[in-house]
């Protein structure tokens, strides 16, 4: 894994002592309210999660999981993106930035910035999100990446709650490259 730019942003791969600067962060329950779980128990819980992260692949070898923290130039933590990549070129992707950065861009910049390297350097051909139905700001984001709405046969193969909503974007997609270079 490497770090990337994203304009005014930089991602880098995560590690455990990256628990230090996003706890605060992830700490506010506003960002939960929309996700089947709850702030991270403490900082010490974090930076366990983050150090089994590192490993960068599941147990049994069949994902890939990497992870960046975003910050801005001068070092303030932003949140972190996240994507699982499966051998079909597919990859799952997620993002959490802090109450505090939300509306400023630094979710399309660093999303951006990390599904033009999946397509680029590991060959991801189709990305998939799942959001609540009410998050209309995580679903703007989405839409304004090129994220479609999956149709019938895509949602069908995943078990969704009647209150998520999966999107979905191809290698077809506009890339997301001037928007953040």
């Amino acid at each position: 894994m490497k770090a990337l730019s994203a304009g005014r942003l930089r991602l880098e791969p995560l590690v455990r002592q990256h628990a230090q600067a996003l706890y605060p962060l992830l700490a506010d329950p506003r960002l939960y309210v929309y996700m089947d779980h709850g702030p991270p128990a403490s900082e010490q819980a974090l930076a366990d999660l983050y150090g089994r992260l590192e490993t960068r692949q599941s147990p049994d070898g069949t994902e890939q999981w990497l992870n960046w923290a975003v910050f801005t130039e001068d070092q303030r933590a932003v949140g972190f993106v996240q994507a699982t990549l499966f051998s079909e070129h597919r990859a799952w992707i997620a993002y959490v930035l802090g109450s505090a950065h939300w509306g400023q861009g630094h979710g399309c910049l660093s999303t951006g910035a990390m599904i033009d390297h999946l397509a680029s350097d590991y060959g991801v051909r189709q990305f998939l999100a799942c959001v609540e139905r009410a998050n209309i700001r995580s679903l703007s984001l989405l839409h304004h990446l090129a994220f479609e709405v999956a149709g019938p046969e895509i949602t069908a193969a995943h078990m969704l709650t009647a209150s998520e909503v999966l999107l979905v974007r191809s290698e077809a997609a506009q890339s997301t490259k001037p928007e953040w270079k």
